[in-house]
């Protein structure tokens, strides 16, 4: 999401400007902090943690709201945030027939502050979550988040709150849209004695685009999302962008180069140190694709436009991706974000993995508005 515009409220701009400050200073270092202070707030960590995770599946704000400082206004709003999430997920699921059924949660503390009133934390969670269709009970569908933590915790009557928490949210990363509402409709399932997701097929003829190599690089560097690979630590190569501007688009780059086996040129390239405007910034990826014939647009549209049968695309562009393709998100006339597909879930629903907020598996409209737009781009074989 390099150079993605902040502009809902003023949360965001501090949300942005404390994750950016505390990602380059402490993300992946350890400041000398004394262990006394870890062993005391763990306890009131582990709580809340998987009290937040049950409240995903619940919906019960209530069973929260006792971890976060609510007579002050920024613990006020911490905790609003985590009511809109659930009621975001909550609208969701029953959009697309589904419910979730499990969610937990493993956190790493990466640094720790103390002052005279209070702690600051940078911490890191890598979230799993279970998903299942109404009509396909039994069958869960698992997939991961990563999400870098910025807290604030105060003791108050000998007892420790949430000041604030400041984090990019999987389950609520849209930015350009005031209290973001899912998009109606979920696509026709694909049977399975009928036909496969594109780019399922076991005898499928590799060309130029090693799209099971590209998944591959994908799954083994989504970072700190639950089923990464490499310790949930992204490709040490490779420029982190988190905190200026974001990643998703240098990782979407990483998978067609790395996994996929796309070439670098003058135009699109890493050096090392730096990225090309066209590896790194959303936009620029977008054009390069399609303009020099290595992508092709399928199709962009809402999330409607994009499941529903057409006569372009009789069964629905969302049933033209293959695995190793990209999804592009737009908002307000701005591409912001990329996703690379990775599979298809147990209804046949493409699903993504992404950085800067990292997603392992995940179904690729969860988090977004009705109102975003979706580019799906085809890489050419």
């Amino acid at each position: 999401m390099l150079f993605k515009k902040y502009h809902k409220v003023a949360i965001p701009i501090l949300l942005l400007i404390a994750i950016s400050i505390w990602g380059i200073l402490f993300f992946n270092k350890t400041l000398s902090t004394v262990a006394d202070n870890k062993e005391e707030i763990k306890p009131f960590l582990d709580a809340f943690f998987e009290s937040r995770g049950s409240v995903l599946l619940s919906g019960n704000i209530k069973d929260i709201e006792k971890y976060y400082d609510v007579a002050n206004t920024n613990g006020k709003w911490a905790l609003e945030h985590e009511k809109r999430r659930i009621d975001y997920v909550k609208g969701w699921s029953e959009k697309r027939n589904l419910k979730f059924v499990e969610s937990q949660s493993i956190y790493r503390i990466k640094s720790l502050k103390v002052g005279e009133q209070s702690i600051w934390l940078y911490l890191v969670e890598t979230m799993k979550m279970g998903y299942e269709y109404n009509v396909k009970p039994d069958l869960i569908n698992y997939m991961g988040l990563g999400i870098r933590h910025s807290i604030q915790l105060v003791k108050i009557n000998g007892n420790w709150v949430i000041r604030r928490d400041w984090y990019y949210d999987p389950l609520d990363e849209d930015s350009a849209f005031i209290d973001i509402s899912p998009a109606d409709g979920i696509a026709t399932e694909i049977s399975p004695t009928n036909t496969t997701p594109a780019g399922d097929s076991q005898n499928q003829k590799k060309g130029n685009y090693d799209r099971e190599g590209a998944v591959r690089y994908a799954d083994t560097y989504a970072g700190a999302a639950w089923g990464s690979g490499n310790n949930y630590e992204y490709n040490k190569k490779y420029r982190d962008y988190n905190g200026v501007g974001g990643d998703c688009t240098n990782f979407a780059s990483q998978v067609l180069h790395e996994g996929g086996g796309l070439k670098m040129d003058y135009v699109w390239n890493f050096n090392g140190r730096d990225s090309s405007t066209a590896w790194a910034q959303a936009p620029a990826l977008f054009n390069y694709l399609i303009y020099n014939g290595k992508g092709r647009l399928i199709a962009q549209g809402t999330y409607t436009d994009m499941v529903k049968p057409s006569d372009s695309h009789p069964a629905g562009a969302i049933r033209e991706l293959k695995k190793g393709d990209l999804i592009c998100y737009e908002e307000k006339g701005t591409i912001v974000h990329f996703g690379v597909v990775t599979g298809f879930d147990s209804y046949g629903i493409p699903v993504v993995n992404t950085h800067t907020s990292d997603r392992y598996h995940v179904p690729f409209d969860l988090g977004w508005d009705k109102k975003v737009i979706y580019r799906f781009i085809h890489i050419n074989d």
